[in-house]
């Protein structure tokens, strides 16, 4: 017989967490497995443990978890929803950070989540079999499940095991578009939604990208996250794009990162058009973990160029693009010089997103809005950034772009040096 969420959390004390809980629940309900979760069974987590890239380390703290909840109606009831929310649910329905965790369970109240993360294993396997790819790449994108515990969530929870419910939500995403990790970075498969146009020069290769119309800018050339900041910029302007008679004009982006407010016209007889909004590009992501010398990021991008021709070479695939306060193009004052982090910006066109003061804090420090004296000042990145914000400037995000056929010149600053003058 079905419990309400109100009833089912009531029973496993966590009253206050019914607005976070109730949406979707009789849609999971309904679908609610009466002769137990399958991937609470010893050899199922086992298995997908192993693929995940998990040792034996947490077994006996799984079992533990996985018999809890199998003797408890309620806390299966729950894990249930957590699986069918990230896994089955045809709408979206991402769960919060603040997904109620079980005090019973003490240092292992991560773990049902993580039981639930691994089960997106042979979900991944299958997937990547109906696209004709090699396990070796699911393996590798499979790991993770591994990162976002091992160095998220362990970090922020005193090194207890779990995983963050965000996070175990997004990895739906790679059951949508392929969506594959290659080397030190993952990268999507889709239509770019990035707000330039970039040209190329017919003889010379030269590179450069013009605004979309209609972008508000700061007077340095940045975007700000919202209108109402805007009031605060009285000298922001708004980007414009036309099409005389064989030409474009528009405002010009530089590969640092900031849009320019003077406009500029390219021929179209020796400038060609050679990546914009709908194109196919490799979305990228970065994952947790540091290792981002030149030598990594350079190999990633090769072998991801490499490996979509390979798989999906009915795609004209453009470009890889990223937006990340990565690409914050302040880090070039920031941090010192040589940082791994701005060598790889100046291989990349960078280019400005709307973004608000606050984006991206929460992948540095694991916690979101405001820095204030909670922040924690462990690493000499957390504290550079802190020292910058707290001496009145302004944080940001950026965007960033690499055509793929230039990626073969990754490692010569392309973009920059072979910038035309305007």
């Amino acid at each position: 017989m079905m419990i309400s969420a109100a009833e089912c959390l009531e029973q496993l004390g966590v009253v206050d967490s019914l607005e976070l809980v109730a949406p979707h629940w009789e849609s999971s309900q309904a679908e609610f497995p009466e002769d137990g979760l399958s991937f609470l069974r010893r050899e199922v987590w086992l298995q997908n443990r192993a693929l995940c890239g998990f040792g034996s380390e947490y077994d006996q703290r799984f079992q533990r978890v996985a018999d809890e909840i199998e003797k408890n109606e309620a806390f299966r009831r729950l894990v249930w929803h957590m699986y069918w929310r990230v896994f089955r649910s045809p709408v979206p329905a991402q769960l919060a950070n603040s997904w109620p965790e079980i005090a019973m369970l003490g240092d292992d109240a991560g773990l049902p989540g993580l039981l639930v993360a691994l089960s997106w294993a042979p979900l991944l396997l299958e997937y990547h079999r109906q696209l004709g790819l090699p396990e070796e790449a699911t393996l590798e994108t499979l790991r993770q499940v591994q990162v976002f515990c091992e160095i998220n969530y362990r970090r922020a929870f005193g090194g207890r095991p779990g995983i963050f419910p965000g996070q175990l939500s997004w990895l739906k995403s790679y059951l949508k578009n392929p969506y594959i990790r290659i080397g030190r970075f993952e990268y999507c498969l889709q239509p770019a939604s990035d707000s330039l146009l970039m040209y190329r020069h017919r003889s010379s290769g030269q590179v450069i990208a013009l605004c979309e119309p209609g972008m508000q800018f700061t007077a340095a050339g940045f975007r700000l996250g919202s209108p109402e900041e805007y009031e605060q910029e009285p000298d922001s302007w708004v980007s414009t794009l036309e099409f005389p008679p064989g030409a474009v004009c528009g405002n010009p982006i530089l590969p640092q990162g900031y849009a320019l407010r003077k406009t500029l016209t390219l021929p179209l007889n020796q400038w060609e058009q050679v990546f914009s909004r709908g194109d196919d590009c490799l979305l990228m992501h970065i994952p947790a973990g540091g290792r981002m010398t030149p030598e990594c990021c350079g190999e990633s991008l090769k072998r991801a160029r490499d490996f979509f021709r390979k798989y999906f070479p009915q795609r004209n695939i453009r470009a890889v693009t990223c937006g990340s306060w990565i690409f914050n193009p302040d880090l070039e004052e920031i941090m010192p010089k040589g940082a791994n982090l701005t060598a790889f910006q100046r291989e990349l066109y960078l280019y400005p997103v709307a973004s608000g003061p606050w984006d991206g804090l929460w992948f540095i420090f694991l916690k979101n809005g405001k820095p204030d004296a909670t922040f924690p000042r462990e690493t000499d990145l957390q504290r550079r950034i802190l020292a910058f914000i707290e001496s009145g400037r302004r944080w940001r995000s950026g965007g960033m772009v690499i055509l793929l056929e230039d990626i073969e010149h990754f490692g010569t600053q392309f973009y920059r040096n072979n910038f035309p003058e305007i």
